[in-house]
């Protein structure tokens, strides 16, 4: 919650949000990815939501998972914007 406080509900790499999309079922929900995954984390660390954590939607979060290691934020952001022009 404290990541979505922050960052808002709109995806971070392609600004879908859900609730303008899809109405007052949707407001407010959007998936929250690990930039670190949480694999490679150890058991006694402490996740901070601000600088760990970053709201993506569905589709944007799928991608990013598709490489190995993840993608990065700024990987998946180049796709998307050469995608737009």
């Amino acid at each position: 919650q404290e990541c979505i406080e922050h960052y808002g509900d709109k995806c971070y790499v392609c600004d879908f949000d859900f609730g303008s999309f899809y109405g007052d079922t949707a407001k407010g929900f959007i998936h929250v990815h690990h930039k670190t995954q949480l694999s490679d984390i150890g058991d006694e660390y402490i996740v901070d939501p601000i600088s760990d954590l970053i709201p993506l939607c569905a589709n944007c979060h799928s991608v990013i998972h598709l490489t190995r290691p993840a993608m990065t934020i700024e990987e998946l952001k180049k796709i998307v914007k050469r995608r737009r022009r």
